[in-house]
């Protein structure tokens, strides 16, 4: 089998391929083919061009990681289509989902990873047992309240199970997947899969203006509304850091992370606005403390942005107009806010079950965000989730995973580790007010990855408590 070739025995087109797929080349490869299908508007197609190339991935790589590129592209693509129709248009698809499994089971067949370590140590899992308790805390939510019928819903069994026991059977076969021996290639990738997403989502921005623009002649530029701000947004969030850690070394970088922000505040998310401005001056203090040789440049070059900003104000106030409305109704009119009104719910379903909460399967507060089919009825605020999900078994468990996610992505406070704890902060920003880190595919999984990444990465330079 292939896992039995050494390097000289292997044939040059599968020592290529391996080689390929963890390249910069090949990210750029796979995200040109993604934009493309943006621009053919392909959103069903993409799943079928794809699921292919993450099989074929997955049986020919020996890095399970290789395969995060396609399917992290895959669902950057899909959120186009979270929508009301989205369901029902993907349900005959389903089947696709054959292929995939069967590809990941014959990796594991082949690869065979290694034995899981159970400890605290160098290799070790450290997120295991926090993960396995949270995994019994959210089957717990709602016991003795909800009816059997809302517990075992297809939609609640299948976020219960991929929120806890899914994301830690996630986290166990990447941290035995991935070898400390192959860390060198971790940052590499990382980064260039998330510099890769970053561009994409901007792109799809883009895309969607200059489409817009071009359907009817005439039109003038103005802020579009369209469904799928919140996710876009969230994904350039994540990705905003990561353009800041390659500006280290090629500052032509910080042209990537303008185009991603820029994208960000034309979504017209309102998390965007406000958590993605807070994500960039964290990002931008990030940068002015590892690159001291340019600090002074930085320094200058923030002054006449911010003196351009100031300039500016009198045509961007009007531009951005209707997303500021929007932030300042939700001060002024909060008892009609859809979000507020989910809080206040939350907290009410906390007193009313202060030690399991009422679980992911209650729908009891569809009279005030009637939630998509095929979608939980989300409080759109991790806190208020745990809390009126779970109640203080679901404070407990979840206080331990935070506490311990932290001391996973502070271990080292390299710039990469750093540029990971970013990214972590950022997504939990836009988790305040969204499903976020609640939503199992994408954005927790890419929780799990950083953390393994971070894991690893701590283990092959704990001498070098500051290096690049």
């Amino acid at each position: 089998m292939f896992n039995t070739l050494t390097k000289t025995q292997q044939p040059p087109w599968l020592a290529w391929l391996r080689w390929f797929v963890m390249s910069a080349w090949g990210i750029a490869a796979q995200t040109l083919l993604a934009a493309v299908l943006v621009l053919l508007r392909a959103d069903i197609i993409s799943v079928f061009v794809f699921i292919p190339i993450f099989s074929a991935i997955a049986v020919f790589s020996d890095k399970l990681l290789a395969t995060a590129a396609p399917f992290l592209l895959t669902t950057l693509l899909m959120i186009q289509t979270h929508n009301v129709t989205a369901y029902e248009r993907f349900r005959p698809l389903f089947w696709l989902a054959a292929l995939p499994v069967i590809a990941l089971v014959a990796h594991v067949q082949i690869y065979r990873p290694r034995k899981p370590v159970f400890s605290q140590g160098a290799g070790g899992m450290r997120a295991f047992w926090p993960m396995l308790a949270v995994s019994f805390v959210i089957l717990l939510g709602g016991l003795g309240y909800i009816s059997a019928a809302e517990y075992f819903a297809l939609t609640s069994v299948f976020h219960m199970l991929a929120l806890g026991f899914g994301m830690l059977i996630a986290y166990v076969w990447f941290s035995c997947a991935i070898d400390e021996s192959s860390c060198d290639e971790l940052p590499r990738y990382l980064t260039n899969l998330m510099l890769a997403l970053g561009l994409l989502g901007a792109f799809m921005v883009f895309h969607h203006y200059i489409a817009w623009l071009t359907a009817v002649p005439g039109r003038t530029f103005r802020l579009l509304p369209f469904q799928w701000r919140n996710n876009v947004s969230t994904f350039l969030m994540i990705s905003l850091p990561f353009s800041f850690y390659r500006a280290l070394k090629q500052p032509a970088w910080l042209l990537a992370a303008a185009a991603m922000f820029a994208a960000m505040l034309l979504s017209g998310s309102r998390g965007g606005l406000v958590f993605g401005a807070v994500t960039l001056v964290l990002c931008v203090v990030f940068l002015l403390c590892y690159d001291q040789q340019r600090r002074k440049v930085y320094f200058a070059a923030l002054g006449v942005l911010l003196v351009g900003f100031a300039v500016s104000l009198r045509w961007l106030i009007p531009f951005f107009a209707p997303v500021i409305d929007r932030l300042l109704d939700t001060v002024r009119y909060a008892d009609d806010e859809i979000r507020v009104a989910l809080y206040l719910r939350g907290w009410e379903d906390f007193l009313r079950r202060p030690v399991f909460g009422t679980g992911l399967g209650y729908m009891g507060n569809r009279d005030v965000h009637a939630s998509q089919v095929g979608a939980l009825c989300w409080y759109h605020n991790s806190i208020i989730q745990i809390i009126g999900s779970f109640g203080l078994v679901g404070v407990l468990g979840y206080s331990w995973v935070y506490l311990n996610r932290a001391k996973i992505f502070l271990r080292s406070r390299t710039p990469f580790h750093v540029t990971l704890l970013l990214s972590w902060v950022a997504v939990e920003l836009m988790s305040l007010v969204n499903p976020g880190v609640f939503v199992s595919v994408p954005y927790l999984l890419m929780v799990i990855i950083f953390m393994v990444v971070s894991e690893k990465y701590t283990a092959k330079n704990k001498n070098s408590p500051r290096g690049a």
